[in-house]
Formats: C-alpha cells, structure tokens, sequence
C-alpha cells in the first residue's frame, strides 16, 4: 500500500498510514463540472473572435493558387467543410512527410498536425518554468519527492500520461511566481495542479473530492478551489502547454518506431525526467528527442536517429549531446537508486508492470561518446 505524500515516514513513529484504498471508499463527494469556473465574461467574445479571424485565414489560404470549385450548397457539415480545407504544410512528395499516410483517418488531422507540431516549438520556450534556484522554502528534493507521490496518485487514478506531464508543468510554473510558497501547502499544489490537468484532459476525470481524500483529508475542498484559482491566475490561464510526452509521440512516428517495447521505454525515460530538476534546463522538444535516441539505442534500432527524425526535431545527436549525458547519468542513479531501496521509485516501479513490458528493468546500455 502506497503512503500519502503528508504520511511518509509515520510508520516510524507507529502512526496510522492511510492506504490508497481507505482513502479512495466511496463517501458522498461534491462533483464540480470540468473547468466550469475558470472562464471569465470575455471568453465568449474572445471566442467568436477567435473564430471569426481563423475562418477568415481559412478562405484566405485556401483561395492561393487554383481557384476550388464550390459545390451547390447541400444539407451536412461535411459538404461545407470540404470547401474551405486547409492543404498541409508537408507536400505529399517531401521526404520527411509523415502525415500524409494518415490521410484516411478523419480523427488524425493529418492536415494539421506539422503546423501544430511547428507552433509547438514556437511556444515550448516562453511556457517553459525557470529551476528552483531562489525559492524561499522549497527545495529541489521536496519537488521531487512530491512529482514522486503525484506518479503513484496518477497511476492509481489510471490517467493519461498527457495529464501527468501538464500537472508537473503547472507545479513548476506557479513554484517560479510564488517563491515564498511555504513547504506546507506545496502537497496541496500538487494535488490541485493534478485537479486541473485531469479536467483538462481526461474524458471522465476524479471527482475533486477523491483528490482531497488521496491526501488523508490533509486539505478542505474549498482549500484546494482557492489553490485552483490562485495557480491558474498565476499562470496567467494558459493551461495548454507543450509537453515532452506530445513531442515524443511525434518523433516516434518520425522515426518509423513500431516496435512497443520501444515506445514504452521512451515513455519510462521522458516520465523520469519529470522528477530531475537539473532536466528543468532543457526544453520539452530536446527531453522527448534525447529519449527517442536513447531507446532506440538501447533496442538496437539502426540507425539510432535518422535524417527524418532530425527533421522533425529540429536536433542532431551533436546538439542533444549535454541532455544525453544528464539523461544516462539520471538512468545510472536512477539504477543505484533501486539497488540501495531509494524512497523515490514510483516511475520505475511503475513502468517495471506487466502493462508496461517491464521496461524499467531493462539492463542500460549507453554509448561512450555522444559526438
């Protein structure tokens, strides 16, 4: 049975230690629609605006070059959609083009997805938190000791991997605006950032009071609505972010991966990144190439990173050199963590799963040279 953040080390002093278990029994609990409060009475404005100008870009776009012959107007929305689709960036003929192949699955926006790809690494800089290095109470172990906890609450909810990655963003960035945070509220941080992403996220997120009973009832539900509107304000509402977990999903497919177990290691490697603060210094983009390269290295993928992959990464092996060796010496402590029983193993026990293959207890390989 796994502890609350709050109850680590109670054992010691024969304290009671709630188990995920008792803290999960079924109680009368308040739902709170997804993101119902967050809005302000210039969104609908803001939207139709929105709108109104994309719509605009739209026609604009789509009437370069050979003029589309329009239809007569027929019943159905996918009738009129035809009309006004926005041709993608990738010709079907370019080399590194790995869209066009989706181009039978509505779902996949194949369209669309360089061109969200390319405005990602726009904004990953700019949404990117600065390390704890001048926080007032909160030091980097008491972060990762809580990223820790926030894995363990994160599987045991059986949530998407995008909504771990937001919630750790969404920590991070309101640790840069609040620097006098006191150590006590920082489990209530967690929790909250954790509220938001699954709201965010998930199409049948916890109830908000199942996040205050995975704390041993250590905060109120109104504490923590008052911690959702302070971080969101603090981060300025901006919830969407790019994550390593988007990048990597991208580079895979650029590196023509197939093989899961791959996948998966790639996956264990980006989420124990999450918990390192020194990997604060790199960008989302840089964090999800290093641990493609990585895996498909240690899976005797040839060649480990190909031109496509480059492309898309915008990263040479040469330039990602610093980040891989912080990652193989994370993996190696990470290793010698496990051996001497370390505290902080919820990302490798959890990727160490038969649902995940196992990765975790993959012997590591890493090259000598990163050149």
């Amino acid at each position: 049975a796994y502890k609350p953040l709050g109850d680590r080390g109670a054992a010691k002093h024969g304290e009671r230690v709630t188990t995920f278990s008792t803290i999960l029994k079924p109680q009368n609990s308040f739902k709170r629609p997804a993101l119902g409060n967050i809005t302000n009475k210039s969104t609908k404005f803001m939207l139709e605006t929105q709108k109104v100008a994309r719509r605009e870009e739209v026609i604009r776009r789509t009437s370069i070059g050979t003029p589309k012959k329009l239809t007569p107007a027929t019943p159905g929305l996918s009738s009129q959609i035809s009309t006004v689709m926005i041709e993608p960036i990738l010709e079907a003929d370019n080399e590194y083009d790995i869209d066009s192949e989706d181009k039978g699955i509505e779902r996949s926006c194949w369209q669309y997805a360089a061109e969200i790809h390319k405005y990602y690494l726009d904004i990953e800089v700019p949404h990117r938190p600065l390390p704890l290095v001048v926080h007032v109470d909160v030091n980097t172990k008491m972060r990762s000791i809580l990223v820790d906890w926030l894995v363990d609450v994160h599987y045991k909810y059986n949530l998407l991997e995008q909504t771990l990655h937001i919630a750790v963003n969404l920590i991070d960035r309101h640790l840069e605006k609040n620097l006098t945070l006191p150590r006590a509220r920082l489990q209530l941080v967690g929790i909250t950032a954790l509220f938001i992403a699954s709201k965010y996220e998930e199409i049948y997120p916890p109830e908000a009071a199942d996040f205050v009973k995975i704390t041993d009832n250590a905060y109120t539900l109104s504490e923590m609505f008052q911690m959702e509107d302070e971080l969101l304000s603090s981060i300025g509402y901006r919830v969407t972010v790019p994550t390593a977990f988007q990048f990597m999903n991208r580079f895979l497919k650029a590196s023509k991966t197939v093989n899961t177990k791959t996948h998966l290691l790639a996956n264990y490697l980006i989420d124990r990144c999450l918990q390192e603060y020194k990997m604060l210094r790199y960008p989302p983009s840089m964090i999800a190439a290093a641990g493609v390269y990585h895996a498909r290295m240690q899976m005797n993928v040839v060649p480990t990173w190909s031109a496509c992959v480059e492309y898309h990464s915008t990263y040479s092996v040469a330039a990602m050199r610093l980040c891989i060796k912080d990652m193989q010496e994370m993996m190696e402590s990470a290793a010698a963590g496990v051996a001497k029983s370390s505290k902080l193993t919820a990302v490798t026990r959890k990727f160490s799963k038969e649902k995940f293959q196992g990765v975790s207890k993959l012997p590591l390989r890493f090259p000598v040279d990163h050149e």
